[in-house]
């Protein structure tokens, strides 16, 4: 129906690709035609199951196909919250007037900056002031965010021509949303259909004004998609797939903070087991500025000066912040890092106060003592208080008493409460004032700082000093020592409509990581375990693979330079060490790195993988990807879109003494296996096979088939397990000689057990063998049929080529005993084999032996057109069809040159020189290195079993932004 010139991922939407509504009820047509009445599309078909993926699962149900496509599990229900259980805040992220990143805002707070200016530095084409008359002595002051015409719209998936008309506003929150869940190690494309709820303060849309002052606000979905406040918070949570509450909220300069509240009372409701909370604001249009100027509320020449005898109102500013709240024992029980705790919140009204606009001090103080109770936090247990600060002649004073009557309860004079306010740095940020200060304080408590609040020179004349238990921060100070209690803090936030609200913050920790987290098994590993071999990594794990990912080439190198920085910036405590290091080259610190890239990041088309054992070889590997060089030993690099791994198992000759020993020692996956063959071989023969394998004094020569073939069956048996861990699992294998053995393994002929007794006693009738051809072989090979009897064989479970016929043996064949006497004693069809895995569609090799040897001998018999297969996609396209979509590349036509034979992955080989560290554990790293830039969708929890892991803070994504504009009107 689409015409499509290649398959698309499966994941990819069908109106991603193209599909309107006539091709839908053509699509809808020929699917009930093919079900042919078994199954019933319906017209909503293709909206209710909007991806190929989730429509074959739908239909996989309806027809009874429940064992080939399982029905997903309903999303996990986290237990009913307490009453006393804090609200978690375990990612922050914003974009505010100098500072557009945290790193960025915090150096502006901690150097006392104020990133207000005469106009936009670079400025945009907005209605003109004079339309609209002068504003406050016809300057235009403000907390600007520089480049709100510039946005990733390729990333999120956004054509251009709906990018032009969208409110900036939407741009903000979907970036900087996306930046606040890798800074709380949460891989975005994973919430998909999770019960996370969206709140955002939001208040205006100033670019509908421009539209319609260049001409360009005539209806259209666009126009409706991209500038209602509504469409702003659908789209985010469309964009990532969110299931939960969904609220714009609108009280003025307090909606952000309300939106706080509201989380907070969702995940305490458990309507949400995770929530983003925001504020956006952006200033496009001068008519409201120039109202506001003339309601008195304005400073004159640009300056908040919140609390100071001089204060005459505030300046606008423009920004979004985003923080990301867990439920304080579902955080602790993840091993998110938490940046604080919220223990208290409380939302209410002034009532009929002096008019509408004016602020109720009685208001505040109901608002404040409520949320005190709430957090069960006595009024003099708060340290700092970041004050709305509206900086106007009636506004300080009144918040002055009714915070200092809240909480001067039982504080003495040598602990007054610390005030501040953020908008004397950056302006007044309106709808997302309230969590701008919310983030200061939680960047404050991180770093033990309390910033100063700037232009404060002389105190308001109109607040009775001497009597309040209060003081301003005129300076930076390390945060008050608090015996025998956490930190604490509180935010205010004041909207002209006469909506108040109040939080109450709690220090957590040292704030720089969570609590450390036992990796688990990998899912579907459990039969692996035995109850002696399952345990921890004993030897430690040597090696360390960083994955990075990019929707562009530009975006991954970009990706690789900031981690070069992050790496800098670090160098010293790496050479002396992080606290928790049992290392002194910092190498734990860096496998907690390697572990938040590898979970806390989605993984997209272009990659790379760099394998390391000390930080100066990461760098090294960074460098080379940033700078284009790409020739780092260590280094992968590719845009690659794999999808069907085919296992390639190696038969003997290549086996040698030590083989697999250091696998053993630092992966539990592969220990266990190895650890089961031990005790059946040791109840077999009475002897130990590992002592074999490893070289012990006095052990069995293992160049002898006698036992070679055991050895070999445990070995590539484990590196199969091993692969599986991290989620590699064969579309089809292919074996030769014993390797055929584990093959049938794989497939599901034999048992682990079942298969190395089958494996052994192989062996020892070839051990028997004199050399050479010869009538010997006849009684032999009639002994290895009877072999059979000794073991249970069952159907195969997935496609296996033979090396004898050359042909697929499909799931549900059995290899009897008249096979295996064949595969004993015929001439491997070698290449026929390699043919009939090519047909299947196998787009990488993995290659699992003692030493590579059969892979390269199949990449030179790989034909480069097999019959009745497409050509491989082309590596230069990766477009996502959605942010995160792992591979997921819109369909392209191919390219003349990229019939090429599949990627090949050697598992293990005996010389691995120049790798640091053991060679079996490098050549495995490199590996799995291979397969994620090839594009294979990786389980990476396998890379650390057994291991206890923080996730800690690394560069977000660097977006790759463009300007989206509309242009001015020609005269």
């Amino acid at each position: 129906v689409l015409q499509t010139a290649s398959l698309p991922a499966a994941g990819v939407g069908f109106f991603d690709l193209g599909m309107d509504s006539l091709m839908a009820v053509e699509f809808r047509n020929r699917m009930n035609r093919g079900l042919g009445g078994a199954a019933v599309l319906s017209n909503t078909g293709v909206f209710d199951y909007p991806n190929p993926e989730a429509l074959v699962s739908h239909l996989a149900g309806e027809l009874g196909f429940l064992d080939a496509a399982p029905e997903p599990e309903p999303p996990r229900r986290r237990a009913a919250p307490r009453g006393d259980d804090g609200i978690a805040v375990v990612g922050l992220a914003c974009r505010f007037p100098g500072g557009p990143d945290l790193a960025g805002f915090w150096c502006l707070l901690e150097s006392g900056g104020d990133a207000v200016t005469e106009g936009r530095v670079s400025p945009l084409e907005v209605p003109t002031s004079e339309k609209y008359g002068h504003l406050h002595d016809g300057k235009s002051w403000g907390g600007f965010v520089e480049g709100v015409e510039m946005f990733d719209a390729r990333f999120f998936g956004i054509p251009p021509v709906e990018a032009r008309v969208m409110d900036p506003q939407q741009r903000l929150l979907l970036e900087t949303s996306w930046e606040a869940l890798e800074s709380a190690a949460m891989a975005p494309g994973s919430l998909k259909g999770s019960r996370t709820g969206v709140y955002v303060g939001i208040s205006s849309n100033d670019y509908r004004f421009v539209l319609a002052d260049s001409g360009e606000d005539s209806p259209s979905p666009h126009m409706v998609a991209g500038n209602g406040l509504s469409m702003a918070i659908g789209r985010l949570a469309f964009t990532l797939g969110l299931e939960g509450p969904v609220l714009a909220v609108d009280t003025a300069c307090s909606s952000s903070l309300v939106a706080v509240h509201q989380a907070v009372s969702g995940l305490q409701r458990a309507e949400a087991d995770l929530a983003l909370a925001a504020g956006v604001n952006v200033i496009l249009w001068p008519a409201r500025t120039a109202l506001l100027a003339g309601m008195g509320l304005l400073s004159r020449d640009g300056h908040c000066r919140t609390f100071d005898a001089s204060a005459d109102g505030y300046v606008r500013g423009e920004g979004c912040g985003v923080v990301a709240l867990k439920r304080l024992r579902d955080a602790e029980a993840d091993g998110d890092r938490i940046w604080g705790v919220i223990r208290g919140s409380a939302v209410n009204h002034d009532g009929a106060a002096a008019g509408l606009m004016v602020p109720s001090g009685s208001g505040q103080e109901r608002v404040i003592r409520e949320a005190l109770g709430r957090a069960g936090v006595e009024s003099w247990g708060v340290d700092y208080l970041e004050a709305h600060g509206f900086a106007t002649e009636l506004g300080d004073p009144m918040e002055l008493r009714a915070s200092a009557a809240a909480y001067g309860e039982g504080r003495d004079a040598e602990h007054p409460l610390l005030l501040g306010s953020v908008k004397t740095n950056i302006g007044h940020l309106e709808a997302a004032s309230g969590v701008a200060g919310l983030i200061k304080v939680l960047l404050s408590m991180a770093h033990g700082v309390i910033p100063g609040n700037l232009h404060f020179r002389e105190p308001s004349p109109h607040v009775d000093w001497d009597r309040l238990p209060v003081r301003v921060v005129s300076e930076a100070m390390e945060w008050p020592s608090r015996q025998g209690r956490p930190v604490r803090a509180a935010v205010s936030s004041f909207g002209l409509s006469g909506t108040n609200a109040h939080v109450v913050v709690e220090g957590y920790g040292d704030g720089a990581a969570g609590p450390a987290m036992v990796v688990p098994w990998p899912a579907g590993a459990s039969e692996f375990r035995t109850a002696e071999g399952a345990g921890g990594v004993t030897g430690g794990r040597e090696r360390r693979l960083l994955p990075l990912s990019g929707d562009t080439d530009e975006a991954l190198r970009a990706l690789a330079g900031r981690y070069v920085e992050w790496l800098d910036e670090r160098a010293g405590s790496l050479a002396g060490s992080e606290e928790r290091d049992s290392r002194p080259d910092g190498m734990d610190f860096l496998a907690d790195a390697a572990w938040t890239a590898a979970m806390g990041r989605n993984h997209l088309a272009h990659r790379a993988a760099v394998t390391f054992a000390d930080a100066r070889e990461l760098r090294a590997g960074l460098s080379s990807l940033a700078s284009r060089a790409g020739d780092e030993p260590g280094l992968a690099a590719g845009s690659g879109f794999a999808r069907k791994p085919g296992f390639l198992f190696t038969g003997e000759g290549g086996q040698w003494v030590g083989m697999g020993r250091e696998l053993y020692g630092s992966e539990p996956v592969f220990r266990a296996v190895l650890d089961r063959c031990d005790g059946e071989m040791a109840a077999l023969r009475g002897e130990s096979l590992l002592e074999v394998m490893f070289g012990a004094a006095a052990a069995p020569d293992l160049d002898n088939a006698r036992w070679a073939q055991p050895a070999l069956f445990s070995l590539e048996s484990g590196l199969a397990a091993l692969w599986t861990s991290v989620g590699v699992t064969p579309s089809a294998v292919l074996g030769h000689g014993v390797g055929e053995v584990v093959a049938a393994h794989a497939a599901g002929s034999f048992t682990l057990e079942d298969g190395l007794r089958f494996a052994a006693l192989r062996g020892e009738m070839m051990d028997s063998l004199p050399p050479g051809p010869g009538p010997h072989m006849d009684p032999i090979l009639e002994d290895l049929e009877g072999l059979l009897e000794r073991v249970t064989v069952s159907p195969l479970r997935l496609p296996l080529v033979s090396s004898v016929t050359g042909r697929v043996m499909e799931a549900g064949e059995v290899l009897d005993g008249l096979y295996w006497r064949r595969q004993a004693r015929e001439t491997a069809a070698f290449e026929a084999a390699v043919g009939a895995l090519a047909r299947l569609g196998a787009d990488v090799l993995v290659e699992l032996g003692a030493q590579p040897a059969l892979g390269a001998l199949a990449v030179a018999a790989w034909p480069l057109e097999p019959e009745g297969v497409g050509r491989r996609p082309p590596a230069a396209s990766s477009r996502p069809a959605t942010p995160g979509r792992t591979g997921a590349a819109w369909p392209v036509l191919p390219a003349e040159d990229e019939n090429r034979p599949p990627a090949l992955l050697s598992s293990l080989r005996r010389d691995a020189a120049g790798n640091r560290g053991s060679a079996a554990e490098g050549t495995f790293t490199e590996a799995v290195a291979g397969a994620y830039v090839e594009g294979l969708d990786l389980c990476f929890e396998g890379l650390f079993t057994g291991e206890e892991r923080r996730r800690v803070s690394l560069p977000g994504y660097p977006f790759q932004r463009r300007r989206h504009w509309v242009d001015p009107p020609k005269p």
